[in-house]
């Protein structure tokens, strides 16, 4: 509006696009004395100097508005602003109607020359082109908006049918009344870890869509928590034909947020159950490496191709899988990098280097040492907060 004004010498102008679902014109872009009083103006096709550009697909030019019959003052009336001369013209694309850009009152008393119609005609040009792409970057912007809605809906819903499944299993052996007394309390303290699991999970998303990662780490016997978590996941795996095995050689205390580590280690469960349709072998396992732990995760599935592997953990990187969204592995990143540790990946797929087996290992490795000692990062470094 700007250049359009200081181009042709105008007081204001202003930009009423066209809406095809009213057949009107909506002013939504005003420059120069009023424009806040003139923006959310509609006016119908043929009404007033700026209606009838529209109407007859051509550049109006009126040098005294008030002995023209096809001025509408309503306008002026509502923003208490003088018109003396207009120059309009229709914005278009690909023979399409898109608005009508329109200037008021030469500026010098003076009035719009033939030279300035042509100039505002190339103006109009340009502002379609402008407005066109905005609309494209708009309609992109809201496509992008709504995939990401979509897969961060698929990836909850994902994500929740290993905790559901589990709790479900649980509720039917509560419902056994051979089950003793012992038993019962056991699976009632699972089914408020998985519903508790549930819930921050579901926290876990929206803190992630907010760009946040925020832990609560605490001292934990690793071999204990890792038991309690094989627990629920024997379980779960069993049905799909999956064998749980566990091989915990480090048994010592380390700092970490259990509910955000726990969902990594349900992840890549899940991932592996899924790679393992026809059932196998999943692996836990731990070790020390210096004053670091690590936490093996291994699979016995199809494996990994290699052109993927150094993208497995870019937001929603799926790569044809059936169920996921891409958003798992991106966290559990995210998760493992604010504990100050590092995850990797190891994949093999039938045939590579002449191996007839298959399979995938995720080894994370984290430090044993509170965070902000001697031995492990800081509290602000590492993404702490306890």
């Amino acid at each position: 509006m700007h250049e359009t004004e200081a181009a042709v010498g105008a007081e204001a102008a202003c930009i009423a696009l066209y809406d095809a679902s009213d057949n009107r014109l909506h002013i939504k872009f005003a420059s120069g004395e009023k424009s806040e009083a003139v923006k959310g103006v509609s006016l119908a096709m043929g009404q007033g100097i700026l209606g009838e550009a529209a109407a007859t697909n051509s550049t109006v030019r009126v040098d005294a508005v008030q002995e023209d019959s096809r001025f509408d003052g309503s306008v002026d009336k509502k923003t208490k602003f003088a018109t003396r001369s207009i120059l309009a013209t229709p914005i278009r694309r690909r023979q399409g109607l898109l608005g009508v850009l329109e200037v008021i009152n030469k500026r010098g008393e003076l009035v719009f020359s033939e030279s300035d119609a042509r100039l505002l005609e190339i103006l109009a040009g340009q502002a379609g082109i402008a407005i066109e792409n905005a609309r494209l970057l708009e309609r992109t912007l809201q496509s992008d908006r709504l995939s990401t809605v979509g897969k961060m809906a698929s990836s909850i819903i994902h994500d929740f049918k290993t905790p559901l499944t589990v709790i479900q299993g649980f509720v039917d052996l509560l419902g056994n009344p051979n089950t003793s007394e012992e038993k019962r309390q056991t699976y009632s303290k699972l089914i408020q870890d998985e519903v508790k699991g549930f819930l921050t999970s579901a926290q876990d998303m929206l803190q992630y869509a907010r760009g946040e990662t925020r832990l609560s780490v605490e001292e934990v016997e690793i071999d204990t928590w890792l038991n309690s978590i094989a627990d629920v996941l024997r379980m779960n795996l069993t049905k799909a034909n999956i064998e749980l095995k566990t091989g915990f050689e480090f048994k010592g205390k380390v700092w970490l947020d259990q509910e955000k580590m726990r969902r990594v280690i349900m992840n890549m469960a899940s991932n592996a159950r899924d790679a393992m349709p026809d059932g196998g072998t999943f692996t836990i396992s731990t070790a020390q490496k210096g004053n670091h732990w690590q936490l093996g995760l291994h699979d016995t599935g199809f494996g990994i191709p290699v052109e993927q592997r150094s993208k497995i953990f870019e937001l929603f990187a799926t790569f044809g899988k059936q169920n996921g969204t891409g958003l798992g592995l991106a966290m559990v990143g995210d998760i493992v990098e604010g504990h100050g540790g590092s995850i990797r990946v190891e994949s093999c797929v039938v045939g590579e280097n002449d191996n007839t087996n298959s399979g995938t290992s995720f080894i994370i490795s984290a430090p044993i040492s509170r965070p902000g000692t001697a031995s492990g990062k800081s509290s602000s470094e590492a993404g702490y907060r306890d």
